[in-house]
This record gives structure tokens, sequence and C-alpha cells, in this order.
């Protein structure tokens, strides 16, 4: 299921290493499914679409990427190389990776709002969705290059999205706004990389604070925000459309590593209802539980159904 309809998305979408309309975000974030397909398919032709993917993304953004104003976007490219590097062994990835984060936590940290970094270079928010990125990519690092420093950056983000965006019951909140007002909304973006970063901490530390982090947002997200059924929203406008490829893809790591069968069984009912509503392109589109038309849809929001499938292979 997951190699068919990655194929035939790539057959869509897919064009010498660009993704078709994708602006730099979304290019990195379908990057990374390729690195979700070498990890979980195992087909070393993944890495040669990983190697082109690289080429055309430098060719097009840059070696660094500092005249993007959005600072998660450059985490999700940073996130997208480092684990490209860790899994073929390709040091420009690693190196890639490395300046872009150092560059972008140096303009993005502050201690205003009691620490965090800034959604964009205004300076005006600090939000989950570069919050829980940053947290990954400096684990992703950390990880790579056998520097402790970046483990505690991670340390440094998480905590203050814990005391700042989040509730025990594990929802996580979207922003903190220099104005002091924050947005209680919750998204499974910013869910699955809450999620995501405190599972790679509790690897790596071994304290059970973060291992409660992580379950109580997995719990959430299955049972408050979809009652165990499948996800047939996030379809509106340019961002929402993909998010549910990200929570999937750190729901999975965290059930297959902690042995939480419940949520990978969850997930596989998402993977096979939108398996089910595929259209003759072997496409299937963000609302899962919906038929998907016979007409063009956004790259992105075509790319979540896929992310899904390939992160319930076991």
């Amino acid at each position: 299921m997951a190699k068919e309809c990655l194929a035939d998305f790539l057959k869509k979408y897919y064009h010498n290493g660009v993704f078709e309309k994708a602006d730099f975000w979304d290019w990195a974030e379908i990057f990374e499914m390729l690195d979700d397909a070498l990890e979980n398919i195992g087909d070393p032709a993944y890495a040669a679409l990983i190697e082109e993917t690289y080429t055309a993304f430098l060719s097009a953004n840059g070696e660094t990427w500092e005249k993007n104003p959005f600072n998660d976007d450059i985490m999700w490219a940073v996130i997208a190389m480092t684990r490209a590097y860790r899994l073929t062994g390709v040091k420009k990835y690693l190196d890639t990776a490395l300046k872009n984060f150092d560059l972008t936590w140096a303009r993005a940290y502050s201690d205003d709002l009691g620490g965090g970094l800034f959604w964009r270079v205004e300076n005006q928010s600090k939000n989950a969705c570069v919050n829980g990125p940053g947290a990954i990519a400096a684990c992703l690092l950390a990880e790579a290059l056998g520097n402790e420093s970046y483990f505690e950056k991670a340390r440094i983000l998480v905590d203050w999205m814990a005391a700042e965006l989040y509730e025990e019951n594990g929802k996580v909140y979207d922003c903190y706004g220099m104005d002091g007002r924050k947005n209680h909304w919750s998204s499974t973006y910013n869910q699955g990389t809450y999620l995501g970063a405190n599972w790679l901490l509790y690897r790596h530390f071994g304290e059970a604070v973060f291992v409660k982090r992580a379950e109580a947002v997995a719990r959430y997200t299955m049972e408050d925000m979809y009652a165990g059924g499948v996800m047939n929203n996030e379809d509106s406008g340019g961002d929402l459309i993909g998010f549910k490829g990200i929570l999937s893809r750190w729901l999975s790591r965290y059930a297959k590593d902690e042995k939480r069968p419940v949520y990978m069984e969850w997930l596989k009912k998402n993977a096979v209802a939108a398996y089910a509503n595929r259209n003759s392109e072997g496409l299937a589109w963000t609302t899962f539980a919906n038929k998907t038309e016979e007409k063009y849809y956004d790259v992105f929001g075509m790319s979540a159904a896929v992310a899904v499938m390939i992160n319930c292979v076991e």
C-alpha cells in the first residue's frame, strides 16, 4: 500500500527533485517523506531521490536560508537533511543542516516571554510551530554530531513550551504573542512535533517527565481531537492540508519504540480509509474519510495520506 501510493504521488508531482508548486516548507516536508520511505520501506532507490531533491532544493534556495523570514520553515529543512544524513551517511546533508540550524537559533532565540524561538524575523510571537520542530532538529543534530549542547537546546525549548504552550492533559497551544495573548488552538502539526521532541529527549535522558508528556499528547490527539476516528479535517488553507503527515511521523515512532500499539492501529485505520478513497490516479486527499475527486489537488495536501501510509509500515 505505502510503496504503491508513494509511486503514484511521485508520478503526479515529482520532477527531477522538485515537487510541483511546493514552496520552501512544503518542499522540506515532502523531502522528509522520502526520508520516511528510505527508513521504513528500505528501497535504496529512495536514497537517489533524496540526493536529487537535496540538489534541487539548494539550487532553488541556496546553501543558507537567512532570506526566508519564517524560522519554522528553516527548521523543517534542517530536520529533513539531518535525517537524510543519518539514513545515508552523506556528510553534506549534515553540514547544510548544521549551519542553517545555528544561524536560525542565533536570530530566533531570546529571553522574551521567558524563552523560546520567535516564529518570524519580526519577532512578534513565539509559536509551537517553530519551537517543536526546533527541538526535534536540535535532538537529531545532537545525535548526529555527538554534541550534548544541542540536546540542552532542545530541552530548553521543550521545557519552555511546557510552561507556556501546554496543558497536562496533552493539549498543545498554537502561540504566545508579545502582546501577552495566547492562542489555544491545537493542530496535528503542533501535537506531533511536541510529542516527537519529548520522545527524543526521553530516549536520550531517560527522564520520566518526557515520556509522560509524549503519552499525554498522543492520547489527547487520538481521543480528544478525533475520538479514535478517521482524521477528516485540516483541509483548508495552504498549510493545514499537510499537517497530518507530520503527526504520523512522530506518533508512529513513539508507538513503535514505547510499544503503544493502540496508536499504530489508529494510524492504520486512517491509512486504510485514505487508501479506500483514492481517485483514479491513486491519489488520496487530506480528508481521509471522503472520496478523492477527479481534479487537481495541491501537492502538500496530497502528501499527508502518503506519509501516514509510509509511517504505518512496521
